[in-house]
């Protein structure tokens, strides 16, 4: 087992791995990811397994810091690893950490970075220093924080949530209204709250900001479009359906929240 301490480029990059898993938590800051269609963020006490063999994409913007554990396959058969994200969650998403858990998190992340942190270059990309550790005390962190999560979605099921009156109807108006110029006046507006209010009902609810949020509505709505067989709309074209009024800007977006260009999907 080795782990490294990584920063990632405010750019899209994707790559599998056939021969083991990967663990990723944030030790500093946010990282995208999506793993074949499963989106998400690692941030806080939010963590993901990244299944051997699936490929995926990733990009952090601003001072982030991340520990990356590649656990190989049979290790993780052996050690129970693979058998506790299928039953606490599901491979190629995200666990958060409970609240009563983050000493254990934490424990885990200091016990690593005393050996890490002060190798990382200043300008380091995403490949940094590796490690192999102690397997039989990491195996126990590991499986003791697993143990004990529960599952997580960036963009969760709001049926599944007690969401404020306000939200649920704000939310349903963008909804309907994805290909126009939304603004955050525009939402705080149908909230009848003010924009730093609904900024913290968002975070609050949802992990999420509302501009972030909207954006997210818009490119489902445009990888659903490009996924349907009867799609017969130029990128262009697509681009304003979906709300961007440039469709380089559109191209850019999607392509860092899916890890490929919306012109590759196009049938």
């Amino acid at each position: 087992m080795h782990y490294s301490l990584r920063q990632y480029r405010d750019e899209a990059q994707s790559h599998s791995h056939s021969d083991f898993h990967q663990i990723i938590i944030s030790d500093l800051g946010t990282l995208e990811l999506e793993v074949e269609g499963c989106g998400g963020e690692v941030c806080g006490r939010r963590m993901a397994f990244v299944e051997a063999g699936k490929t995926h994409a990733y990009r952090a913007e601003g001072l982030n810091r991340f520990f990356v554990l590649d656990v190989d396959a049979d290790l993780a058969s052996q050690t129970g690893i693979e058998a506790l994200w299928a039953e606490h969650g599901q491979a190629a998403t995200y666990l958060d950490v409970r609240h009563d858990q983050q000493a254990g998190l934490m424990g885990l992340l200091g016990g690593l970075s005393t050996r890490a942190r002060g190798r990382l270059p200043a300008s380091a990309g995403e490949v940094s220093q590796q490690d192999d550790c102690d397997e039989e005390w990491l195996v126990a962190a590991v499986r003791q924080i697993l143990a004990t999560s529960r599952k997580a979605d960036l963009f969760r099921d709001v049926s599944a949530q007690n969401l404020p009156v306000r939200l649920s109807r704000v939310m349903a108006w963008a909804e309907a209204r994805l290909g126009e110029d939304i603004t955050i006046t525009d939402l705080a507006g149908v909230a009848s709250q003010s924009e730093s209010s609904l900024f913290a009902a968002f975070q609050r609810h949802l992990g999420t900001s509302p501009i972030r949020w909207l954006t997210e509505q818009r490119l489902q709505m445009a990888m659903a479009l490009l996924r349907d067989p009867d799609f017969d709309l130029s990128i262009s074209e697509l681009s304003g359906v979906v709300g961007f009024t440039d469709q380089s800007a559109f191209s850019r977006a999607f392509s860092r929240r899916f890890g490929r260009a919306p012109v590759s999907l196009k049938r």
